[in-house]
């Protein structure tokens, strides 16, 4: 069920939105490994947070973590309220290293699905007031479309390309009955589209699926197997107690360490390790913009030797001999280095 990561030799990071990534339990024992230097990348990470009890449990995992160590977790959380279907406005200047929580309860999962449509597109929690948008549903929601799911947040993605927006599974619960099926379901069918479509998914059942010595908890319904909520991490079969809430908050750190970037030279960009990599992880080069340059692309050249092709729809943001920093996915299967990003991605270093 789970995927093997390949490319902690390198960075000891996990992958990146916009290239394909499930985290899950597998990388939440390899958060404490992390260079400091990626802990304080994430450090400088704005984060909007739609959610309702498990999702206040994470919270507070996140807020145990930066307790313990603030130097290591540095992210910090600050409550957003919420009215007439949607989050309050962002602020005018937003905190770095701050995740704006909004405990938007229990309405029903079709209304969660709006109220987080609503915070995004009308409210104005996306790029650039915050860099990451996510939102999860509740053991309670076990009859949620996992269609309607994909489609709201597809929706989302094409209006802020520049937002990344990172998918959740939904939470377990300790049953092993027909309702904890209906989630695996939705759970599944997230993770396959998640998979085929290069999406980053917190998946906070498949941690909560396992114990801390790596035990998957699992049931049998109608001669098929599925996963359920590991009772150490839960007092009444569905919250998360502190052991549970700290799992999933370091999950949450996996997903937010995946999006730092790794830089190479452009040399670096077309070497066969980089090759191997660039299906899990999003590159930085930098370097003087060359021609050809048209609307959509342009030529990088750092001096080492080899340029990079950069793909950046309607940039209309550089000349020739700017130098500027890019960071996006990386494409080098075909003998030249092409990195793929956004307009919001480009850096001016002029």
């Amino acid at each position: 069920m789970k995927y093997t990561l390949c490319l902690f030799a390198l960075v000891l990071v996990i992958a990146t939105a916009g290239q394909c990534q499930i985290i899950g339990h597998s990388e939440v024992d390899l958060v404490d490994k992390l260079p400091q230097s990626v802990m304080d990348s994430v450090g400088h990470q704005k984060w909007f947070f739609t959610h309702a009890s498990v999702g206040g449990n994470m919270i507070s995992g996140m807020t145990d973590l930066h307790n313990q160590d603030a130097t290591r977790y540095q992210l910090t959380v600050s409550s957003v309220s919420y009215s007439n279907m949607q989050a309050s406005d962002p602020p005018s200047s937003a905190a770095l290293g701050c995740i704006y929580e909004c405990n938007r309860g229990n309405p029903g999962w079709s209304s969660k699905f709006t109220i987080f449509d609503n915070s995004v597109r009308l409210a104005g929690w996306c790029y650039p007031n915050v860099d990451f948008c996510m939102d999860k549903l509740c053991y309670i929601d076990q009859d949620a479309s996992a269609d309607d799911y994909i489609s709201s947040m597809s929706a989302l993605e094409a209006l802020s390309p520049t937002t990344i927006f990172v998918y959740t599974t939904m939470p377990l619960m300790t049953s092993s009955d027909s309702s904890n099926v209906l989630r695996n379901q939705y759970n599944e069918a997230v993770r396959t589209y998640c998979s085929t479509n290069k999406k980053l998914l917190l998946d906070i059942a498949d941690i909560e699926a396992y114990d801390p010595n790596g035990v998957e908890q699992t049931f049998q319904y109608n001669s098929a197997t599925w996963q359920k909520l590991y009772s150490g991490y839960t007092s009444d079969g569905g919250h998360l107690n502190s052991t549970g809430r700290q799992r999933v908050a370091k999950g949450w750190y996996a997903v937010a360490a995946a999006t730092v970037p790794y830089g190479v030279n452009n040399r670096g960009a077309a070497d066969v390790v980089t090759g191997a990599a660039a299906s899990k992880k999003w590159f930085m080069v930098w370097g003087k913009v060359a021609t050809p340059i048209d609307a959509d692309s342009f030529w990088l050249d750092d001096g080492a030797g080899k340029k990079v092709k950069v793909v950046a729809p309607a940039h209309n943001e550089v000349n020739e001999g700017d130098m500027v920093k890019v960071w996006g996915a990386m494409d080098n299967s075909t003998g030249t280095a092409v990195i793929t990003t956004t307009a919001g991605r480009i850096t001016d270093l002029n």
